[in-house]
């Protein structure tokens, strides 16, 4: 189990290490700004030490350097170092925006290749905290961590080189005290980090928890259940709120152990230079410049002490990152290499085909149907009866673990899922809206056809609406489709159907929470777009669907039966008991 640990963090660690190239030479740059500005401050302390040695000890008739003139070297050397700190942190953190921007769109991708029955399985709470708060602690780590790091290498190097040849005894006292810092830092960090991961955990479930209650707050008031989840949710805080302090605790100890040690040091060789500066065996000026060094030998240290907790904190999120990565990059690697088309009109044969999830019995047992050329076709069961599994399985989301899914003979697997995706469309039962204008979220691009947005709107029935609004296909909707009714929503959706025209559409029961009237505006809008298309429904109401072409019934992950409305309704077993209901 250590091994395997060891090896995770070495992968973990390459990982990160791997980023860097997506900064494009940003990061490079700053860090060699800042151990440019490092090496102006060792000139910087030598110019500053022999401007106060001039102001005190040289009389009227200098000759050689005036104080104005050593003045005026001073303040353009600051501004120097001010300039190259100011670029410094600018490449810094634009080069670890980049990495961000890269990262996020590589897990956005990777998460869209493996699907709904992925983030079903590891949570779409700690997906999104992923995609948000650990993606941005990564930001700290390459424009905090890394940075200092390389500075630590040079800058301390740079100053013992300096010092050696005019005090090498100072010079002893820091080489001999650097080595204190890393050591501590190891000792406080190991508890650092099993904090930093617990912090993390917590974190997640605390999402996971409160995405549950968002999403059952409708059920909570009915069962007056919502006192008790308020306490629940007091209870998970007050813990979130525990572990947080622990980790400040100890980046609050770790702080004053590395500042303590740097005193201590920078004290050590106060007292010798000044005993040594009273015995007379090294010039003022000389012990002016090595003590001005002192505090900027062990800054780099310091800084990496506060920057060390970014660390712990991206190298907890990268192993997530890493875990999503390869599991997408497992299960995906051959669709780079896509090698088969599909031309409609499509056949859709599902032979023999039976799917278990890891952590249940068996989802789909033997499943043989077909859904072939145009026409509206729709699945219907109780909940967990397998109907969400089956659309996946057409949709290649999740390959079948015996048997097979056929279109047009040719056989759907993870390397020709994403040509078979070009083809296909998806409405939910809440249809997804962004913000920005009504024709921005049909086309959903910033380029679309005026015309034919108008034409899919009219035909998804917003033509009413449309005539009401004052900017018309430029008017302004929310996140969320704040500024639409439901049904409006769905016929929103719709449109984006008219207007993209995909080969095969598949809709999680679209007229659910919706009135009557509305329902029949979409019910027939399906039934016109299904005359010329392949329409595959996920039905709950079961009167939306009574002119289907085939109806399959599905019991616990089973067909129990299949056929028309009125095949059904002959057969007298459950699509016709449930219809009289």
């Amino acid at each position: 189990m250590k091994e395997k640990t060891e090896q995770q963090k070495k992968q973990v660690n390459g990982w990160l290490k791997a980023q860097k190239k997506h900064a494009h030479g940003r990061l490079s740059r700053a860090i060699a700004l800042g151990s440019l500005s490092g090496l102006l401050m060792i000139l910087q302390t030598a110019i500053l030490a022999y401007l106060i040695d001039l102001a005190i000890f040289s009389g009227e008739e200098e000759t050689r350097f005036t104080l104005t003139q050593v003045s005026l070297l001073l303040v353009a050397v600051i501004f120097i170092r001010a300039a190259f700190g100011y670029f410094s942190e600018c490449y810094s953190r634009r080069g670890a925006m980049l990495i961000k921007a890269n990262i996020r769109s590589r897990i956005l991708h990777r998460l869209f290749q493996l699907g709904p029955s992925f983030t079903k399985t590891k949570g779409s709470a700690k997906l999104a905290s992923l995609l948000n708060q650990g993606i941005d602690s990564l930001e700290d780590y390459f424009a905090g961590y890394l940075p200092v790091i390389a500075y630590c290498a040079v800058i301390p190097i740079a100053i013992l080189i300096a010092v050696f040849p005019i005090d090498w005894q100072s010079g002893l006292i820091l080489l001999f005290t650097a080595p204190m810092v890393p050591f501590f830092m190891i000792l406080i960090g190991h508890k650092a980090q099993r904090l930093n991961q617990e912090h993390w955990a917590k974190l997640q479930r605390m999402s996971s928890h409160f995405l549950d209650i968002i999403q059952g707050l409708t059920q909570l008031k009915i069962f007056n259940a919502s006192r008790r989840e308020i306490e629940a949710v007091k209870t998970i805080s007050d813990d979130y709120g525990d572990e947080t302090m622990g980790i400040l605790k100890i980046a609050f100890l770790s702080s004053f152990v590395l500042e303590f040690l740097a005193s201590i040091s920078i004290a050590l060789v106060a007292v010798v230079l000044g005993f040594r500066l009273y015995y007379g065996d090294v010039d003022y000026v000389f012990a002016l410049w090595v003590l001005l060094l002192a505090p900027e030998f062990y800054l780099p240290f310091r800084q990496l002490g506060t920057q060390y907790h970014a660390k712990m904190a991206g190298v907890t999120a990268a192993e997530d990152l890493v875990e999503v990565l390869n599991k997408a990059q497992k299960d995906s690697q051959a669709q780079l290499n896509n090698s088969s088309e599909f031309c409609s009109p499509f056949t859709i044969n599902i032979e023999k085909a039976n799917f278990a999830y890891s952590d249940r019995q068996k989802a789909l047992t033997n499943i043989n149907t077909s859904f072939a050329d145009h026409g509206l076709y729709a699945v219907i069961g109780d909940s967990g009866s397998g109907k969400s599994t089956l659309i996946d399985m057409v949709l290649g989301f999740v390959q079948a673990n015996s048997g097979q899914v056929l279109i047009n003979d040719i056989p759907l697997t993870s390397d020709n899922r994403d040509a078979w995706l070009q083809h296909c469309g998806w409405i939910a039962q809440q249809a997804e809206v962004f913000h920005g204008s009504l024709a921005f979220n049909v086309a959903l691009s910033e380029t679309y056809d005026n015309g034919l947005v108008h034409e899919a709107l009219n035909k998804a029935g917003l033509a009413e609406h449309l005539s009401s609004l004052e900017n018309g296909i430029e008017t302004q909707v929310g996140e969320s489709g704040a500024g639409l009714s439901g049904g409006q929503l769905q016929r929103l959706a719709l449109a984006r159907v008219f207007y993209h025209q995909p080969d095969v559409l598949i809709l999680d029961e679209p007229t659910s929470h919706l009135d009557q009237q509305t329902e029949h505006i979409i019910t027939e809008s399906i039934n016109e777009y299904a005359k010329d298309h392949l329409v595959i429904v996920i039905a709950h109401r079961l009167h939306t669907v009574i002119n289907a072409k085939n109806i399959i019934v599905l019991e616990q992950g089973q067909i129990i039966e299949s056929g028309s409305h009125q095949e059904l309704l002959a057969q007298n077993n459950y699509y016709a008991k449930q219809i009289n209901v």
